[in-house]
């Protein structure tokens, strides 16, 4: 039985491990770094004020999230005049004392991911609606994948991207045309893996969701070929009802919805 805290601690372990592979150079000019603080993990990167690289992952685990932690957690980020970040929490699999500690120290619900998971199974082809295929990137692909995900994300990431083509992480592009027109990365650690790193992320940035089905579908057999036991990824745009295309194309793919985390914000005084 996979527990949630395994399922979290994936994602933890892919975004310490996306750090620790930044180039130094890069790790200096944007003063990147986390520290970990009551067995979580707080990212820190002040050259770029944006939620998905100042994220405070895996608290109420080993120890409850208390006054205290969020004022450990607060220091880390005033210390460096970062006043934009996000906790990550779900009050079914991880614990707080007392239970409205987010309130009493001024936090707000700034929005909330849903948790998916795919537990490897065998998968059939998907049918072949569009001329597309994927390939893993490789030294010869690497310049034109970081240029789509930096050309769509804007972030000052150039440099770092690079670095991804290592240990640990596989990254695949969808080709259609002669183009990139989708991608996705994922992390592998012994027989888990997250998937993210994803452009264009669906819903968010585009209705079109085929790409990312048939990047999904190449994945799954990848991870069964690596014996992966499950792979955990995000719906970054829930839906209270859980009806919308999005959750149809991964209940198609073979994903279940497991829990939804609130990204908790501080609220400015």
């Amino acid at each position: 039985m996979i527990t949630p805290q395994q399922i979290e601690n994936i994602e933890k372990q892919a975004w310490q491990n996306m750090f620790d592979i930044a180039p130094e150079k890069f790790r200096q000019e944007m003063k990147l770094y986390y520290e970990h603080v009551a067995g979580g993990i707080c990212q820190v990167f002040p050259g770029y004020p944006v939620v998905h690289f100042n994220m405070v992952l895996g608290l109420g685990f080993t120890k409850p999230v208390t006054i205290d932690v969020l004022q450990q957690v607060e220091a880390i980020y005033n210390k460096v005049s970062q006043p934009v970040y996000l906790i990550q929490f779900c009050e079914s699999i991880q614990r707080a004392e007392p239970a409205n500690v987010f309130e009493i120290m001024n936090y707000r619900v700034g929005g909330i991911w849903e948790r998916i998971v795919w537990y490897a199974k065998p998968v059939a082809a998907l049918p072949a609606n569009r001329d597309i295929h994927v390939e893993l990137v490789k030294h010869s692909t690497m310049n034109a994948w970081q240029d789509f995900i930096l050309d769509l994300y804007h972030y000052p990431a150039k440099g770092w991207l690079p670095a991804f083509v290592t240990d640990n992480w596989y990254n695949f592009i969808a080709i259609e045309n002669d183009n990139i027109v989708a991608c996705r990365s994922l992390f592998i650690d012994n027989d888990l893996a997250w998937s993210g790193v994803e452009a264009p992320v669906p819903v968010v940035m585009t209705n079109d969701l085929e790409p990312d089905r048939i990047l999904w579908r190449y994945i799954q057999q990848f991870c069964l070929l690596k014996n992966v036991k499950l792979i955990a990824a995000d719906i970054e745009m829930p839906s209270p009802e859980r009806n919308t295309p999005i959750y149809t194309s991964f209940t198609e793919l073979g994903f279940t919805v497991e829990y939804p985390r609130k990204l908790y914000r501080k609220n400015k005084v």
